[in-house]
């Protein structure tokens, strides 16, 4: 996969232009008896980037992805990472709310490794997508749902903020943890999608959701431009792809408006209800990591400890450390990793 050099105020114009598309109907009951899919052979054919890995298990019916967490197509100069009180919106910040983190000294490499299946099945019972991973990107980098709170009530594309040349989700539509692991996108990964799709062509395949169903950017049949009024609940539709010429149940990212993410899944998938972790990009919310250890090993209720760390918000390791009366090396020593 070809390398895509980040430039600011040219990708994110790229998704934005474009009349309401055309989109191919199927009634309900087409699609709740909508023959088997089977995304081997396109799975196999991506334009995987470098630093990703395909492994296919025929028994199984899946493919392994593994990379290193990290898309090639670089990253803005500097980021937005909010310090923020739990539930506050990131735009409603002061700029003495964020820090100011420069990339190159910013970002770790964070191993994904997922199994994903290669014969999908629509059930007209969807389930909601959590926080955390949702699907994969061709060029390693994960897919995250729209939210930045497990409540769904922050959007992050809705919740940007800027100061000096820095964001909090960068033009590619895309940041990290406040940790600067798991990089992932919020919405069409355009700097992925500029040297993927043509005009006048449907979207090519960026990537696979969890749940087994192939994902694209917003191009639909002829390059019509697809916006959420033609898609269903979950972001979705019956149709042809340039992978799938028959037709596939399929997801579109959007632009116009959101849900711009995938939200829920419309196909059949076992949710692990603890996955999700700590806020994405560090936007404040609920939920978090298992602490129980943690604070067992510091001899203080898990209460306390989520309390000192910011109850669901980006923790302020240095500041909880002195809330509790030890050192940062200690607190970080009992602390679970990052999410994955």
């Amino acid at each position: 996969m070809k390398s895509v050099p980040y430039i600011l105020g040219i990708c994110s114009t790229l998704v934005l232009a474009g009349a309401a598309g055309v989109v191919i109907l199927f009634p309900a009951a087409a699609q709740d008896t909508a023959p088997q899919a089977d995304t081997r052979a396109a799975v196999e054919g991506a334009d995987w980037s470098d630093n990703v890995t395909i492994t296919i298990d025929e028994a199984a019916n899946s493919f392994n992805f593994k990379s290193n967490g990290i898309p090639e197509h670089g990253f803005a100069e500097k980021y937005l990472i909010p310090k923020g009180t739990p539930g506050e919106p990131v735009a409603n910040y002061s700029i003495d709310d964020f820090t100011i983190v420069e990339s190159d000294n910013f970002f770790t490499e964070t191993p994904v490794d997922t199994d994903i299946t290669t014969q999908p099945v629509y059930s007209s019972e969807t389930t909601d997508t959590q926080l955390g991973r949702i699907g994969v990107a061709l060029n390693g980098a994960q897919l995250f749902n729209d939210y930045e709170t497990h409540e769904r009530t922050i959007v992050a594309l809705d919740d940007n903020a800027f100061h000096d040349h820095a964001a909090f989700i960068d033009e590619c539509n895309g940041h990290t943890l406040a940790d600067g692991s798991d990089y992932h996108y919020h919405g069409i990964p355009v700097c992925l999608t500029v040297n993927l799709d043509t005009e006048g062509e449907h979207s090519y395949m960026l990537g696979v959701l969890e749940d087994g169903f192939p994902v694209y950017a917003n191009q639909d049949v002829n390059g019509e431009i697809i916006g959420n009024d033609q898609l269903d609940e979950c972001s979705g539709h019956f149709g042809p792809t340039p992978e799938f010429p028959e037709g596939i149940y399929h997801y579109h990212l959007t632009a116009d408006e959101a849900p711009y993410m995938v939200d829920c899944y419309h196909g059949e998938i076992e949710v692990d209800e603890t996955r999700g972790g700590p806020p994405p990009g560090g936007a404040p919310g609920g939920g978090g990591p298992d602490l129980s250890g943690a604070a067992k090993a510091l001899g203080i209720s898990e209460q306390v400890l989520r309390d000192a760390l910011g109850n669901g918000g980006p923790p302020d390791f240095d500041a909880a450390a002195k809330t509790l009366g030890i050192s940062v090396d200690d607190l970080m020593s009992v602390l679970p990793p990052p999410p994955q």
